[in-house]
């Protein structure tokens, strides 16, 4: 044990060295920790080391707003070599669905239950205190617990990551802010005095100087890795980015980065995506462009002076994505460097399809108005703006809807995962999975049993999720027992899949009456043809089933 705690020391020396060299993209360098502190003078025989755990580590990494074909490994131009490598040495999920926006889907993560029955269906709600939370379970398995990122399940100190599992973090507790400079959150108004924008261990942090989020966040979790990990002992890591949620900004060095790329405009750009995710395979054989409708207008009908805006905006979201993958490299980096790279499992996942917002929104959330998003400052602090509709359109097509919609295109995103016990490594699966299998699927990795209702002496909300860790590893052909339904709620749209069949509404059935559509998601992944008229009993099924569940959730 002693030899093998001076290998990692010495492992974790020439990482803070070789991570000392690299190029930054903005002033400071990466975490290297502290030294820990020597031991004192034995007064009696040590106690014989116990037996390491070779139980895996698991690294979640969650990309906010990140379209379906970004990474090149799902399609995409972008350079993205770490996320492709992990991809392509792992499994790709093309049917794994996240709620459509980023607290519920959160809220699925962490509980394994859908978001209504944690409590989170609308901004700033914190999971409820009756669900065990995945970082929990995983400490009360012998987990140590990590997070760096943005948490958006509560902004109250006690709702945070450090009161809900996690041993050290550095949380974002808000839905989302700048990526460098100034906060938008100048202050705390006096409603809430008591919340702070970022916690480290449930204390009020301030960002340090020259920070970027994507490298502020991975310092972070490298940081914990090396100072509080204790060796023989597994560990969960929870990289939470914020990249590439809106503001587009980026370091100034990769300000430039695509000057030009994107010029020929959107509808290009949906073409190309289209061709190289197809050959790829991540589309369902039969899912073309032909029929889908997007609500962005056309490239050819925008003013030259609107192009300009468009086309830079698409630029500052494409060198976010590519610096993001390589702040991913870094923690890739230390993980090999340590030597903990092959016994970690590492899953990765956007948190809903790609925005709707267009370039001039402005977020009632943010108390913010001294913005300048010209054309000269796009991408640069105090620049505020997304990329619109018609790149959102142009990553997610074929599907149809946008991030908020419970249609494919807000839910369905880019996932992967990667381990040694990955049966089909390089290979595609197309099973209908969710983020609310994560918490039982890591659950099994660590060793523990489906969790049932009551946990740490307390009863808590039983999981919904199913583990798809059989799958991943080739011992199970299957998820979800036939007929088995997953439903969906919003604060004003409802679904439910019974696969392949799904039944959406797009009001909330519990509060008006609302219109059930109906697809066949094998059939008809896009999503066009409504088949609730011809099928009106099977319609009608699936919305008592849903109302059922709806009224159980309001209900709690």
């Amino acid at each position: 044990m002693r030899i093998m705690s001076l290998v990692r020391s010495l492992a974790v020396v020439m990482f803070a060295i070789v991570a000392g060299c690299q190029s930054a993209d903005e002033p400071g360098a990466p975490a290297t920790g502290n030294q820990a502190p020597e031991a004192g003078p034995e007064t009696s025989a040590p106690a014989p080391p116990a037996a390491p755990d070779t139980r895996p580590n698991i690294l979640v990494i969650v990309a906010d707003d990140l379209g379906y074909t970004d990474v090149g490994s799902f399609g995409g131009e972008i350079p993205t070599p770490n996320l492709d490598g992990l991809a392509m040495e792992g499994l790709r999920f093309t049917n794994f669905h996240a709620a459509p926006n980023c607290a519920p889907t959160r809220a699925m993560l962490m509980s394994g239950t859908t978001n209504a029955e944690a409590g989170v269906i609308r901004l700033d709600e914190p999971v409820r205190t009756d669900v065990a939370n995945l970082p929990e379970r995983l400490r009360a398995a012998g987990y140590q617990t990590f997070m760096a990122g943005k948490w958006n399940l509560g902004i109250a100190p006690e709702d945070g990551p450090a009161a809900r599992g996690f041993d050290a973090s550095f949380a974002l507790m808000k839905a989302g802010d700048n990526h460098l400079g100034a906060s938008v959150f100048p202050g705390n108004p006096p409603a809430y005095e008591r919340y702070f924008t970022h916690l480290e261990n449930g204390e009020p942090a301030e960002l340090p100087q020259g920070w970027f989020s994507s490298r502020l966040y991975t310092d972070k979790l490298i940081e914990y890795l090396q100072v509080h990990a204790r060796e023989g002992q597994p560990w969960f890591g929870y990289l939470a980015l914020t990249a590439p949620h809106w503001p587009l900004q980026v370091p100034e060095d990769w300000l430039d980065r695509y000057a030009g790329r994107y010029d020929e405009g959107y509808d290009a750009l949906r073409d190309s995506r289209y061709r190289r995710a197809a050959e790829l395979g991540i589309f369902p054989q039969d899912l073309t462009l032909e029929g889908f409708a997007g609500q962005a207008e056309s490239w050819e009908a925008l003013t030259p002076e609107r192009r300009a805006l468009y086309a830079r905006a698409m630029e500052i979201y494409a060198a976010m994505v590519e610096n993001m993958d390589m702040h991913i490299g870094r923690v890739l980096d230390f993980l090999r460097v340590s030597g903990q790279f092959e016994n970690t499992v590492i899953l990765f996942a956007s948190d809903n399809g790609a925005p709707p917002e267009d370039l001039d929104f402005q977020p009632r959330t943010i108390p913010r108005t001294d913005t300048d998003s010209s054309l000269a400052n796009l991408g640069r602090e105090g620049s505020f703006t997304a990329i619109g509709p018609g790149w959102s359109e142009a990553v997610t097509a074929p599907y149809r809807g946008l991030k908020g919609s419970l249609y494919n295109g807000g839910t369905l995103v880019p996932a992967f995962i990667r381990h040694g016990d990955v049966a089909a490594a390089g290979g595609l699966d197309r099973t209908y999975l969710t983020y609310m299998d994560i918490l039982p699927t890591l659950l099994e990795v660590a060793g523990q049993a489906t969790p049932g209702t009551g946990f740490n002496g307390r009863e808590v909300q039983p999981v919904r999720g199913r583990s798809f860790w059989g799958l991943v590893t080739g011992r199970a052909g299957g998820v979800r027992d036939a007929g088995e339904s997953v439903p969906w709620m919003t604060v004003n749209r409802a679904a439910l899949v019974r696969w392949p069949m799904k039944a959406v509404a797009n009001s909330n059935p519990i509060e008006e009456q609302a219109r059930w559509e109906l697809y066949d998601l094998e059939a008809d992944p896009g999503e066009l043809r409504d088949l609730s008229g011809e099928n009106a009993e099977l319609t009608a099924e699936l919305a008592e089933l849903w109302m059922e569940y709806g009224r159980q959730a309001s209900s709690r």
